[in-house]
């Protein structure tokens, strides 16, 4: 079998480059060959392994230099780092990845805790739900965090409301997709949900709490008061979210109501 490929126009933007090997108006390779393993382990590596790409790069700077990548995105840098949606797409896929693995071991894990019946039923219904939607109900988070961001940061007008989604775009998918790599192994050895729980929510707390701090440059005493603030904030919007997504599951039937039956009069 011939396993080279006539090429003449550019399957990306349509621009002739018969004479080229790189597409001369948006720069696509031109692809001369048939595609195989040994090219899509290279390609991987290349894009995800290179520690001269943006993947990497961005990695590591929203630990070390979170302001320079979100900053950068929203006044238009757009080659140094993985872009705000490309960034989210890349931790929903870790996420599923991590549902796919874990599921049936938190729903183990659930019948060593304290719960009645009724009360595992509920949380098993729920889990169900929430890693069958993760992808939306991920996306749906970052803009109740960014109003609730720019409520607590309303005095200032560093960044507008569409510009916290960007923050959120950013430093949401990058705690939520590292800490989804660490506790891993964390739900495999608990029989207790709770220290699952325990983990994560101090770290995503302060993990947003520094990037705002950097973002705005403001001192610890204020970033304090603002995470307070926030918690409050996200208390009340976590209470809504909770009752919007009991209220979704029941008109999908990913919960029937009906099931649950009162405890009989002593």
């Amino acid at each position: 079998m011939n396993d080279l490929i006539t090429i003449t126009d550019c399957k990306n933007c349509g621009q002739q480059i018969e004479t080229y090997n790189f597409c001369p108006d948006c720069g696509a390779k031109k692809i001369t060959k048939r595609i195989t393993f040994k090219n899509l382990v290279i390609d991987f590596v290349d894009r995800f392994l290179n520690l001269d790409n943006s993947f990497i790069r961005t990695f590591i700077h929203l630990f070390t230099k979170p302001e320079e990548v979100i900053e950068g995105y929203i006044h238009g840098l757009r080659k140094r780092y993985i872009n705000a949606f490309g960034y989210f797409a890349i931790s929903v896929t870790i996420t599923g990845f991590y549902g796919f693995l874990v599921k049936d071991r938190l729903k183990e894990i659930m019948k060593f805790g304290d719960f009645s019946e009724q009360q595992s039923v509920i949380q098993s219904s729920a889990l169900d739900f929430t890693f069958q939607y993760q992808s939306a109900i991920s996306f749906l988070l970052i803009p109740f965090l960014a109003i609730m961001s720019r409520l607590v940061f309303l005095n200032y007008k560093k960044f507008n409301l569409t510009e916290h989604f960007v923050i959120y775009l950013y430093s949401y998918s990058h705690i939520v997709g590292t800490m989804t790599l660490i506790l891993l192994p964390l739900t495999f050895m608990t029989d207790n949900i709770l220290n699952v729980m325990a983990v994560q929510f101090p770290v995503y707390v302060l993990y947003i709490a520094y990037v705002l701090k950097r973002l705005y440059k403001i001192s610890l005493k204020s970033i304090i008061l603002k995470t307070l603030l926030f918690l409050v904030i996200g208390s009340v919007f976590y209470i809504v979210f909770s009752i919007l997504l009991v209220i979704i599951m029941v008109l999908t039937g990913a919960m029937d109501l009906s099931s649950f039956q009162p405890p009989p009069p002593s």
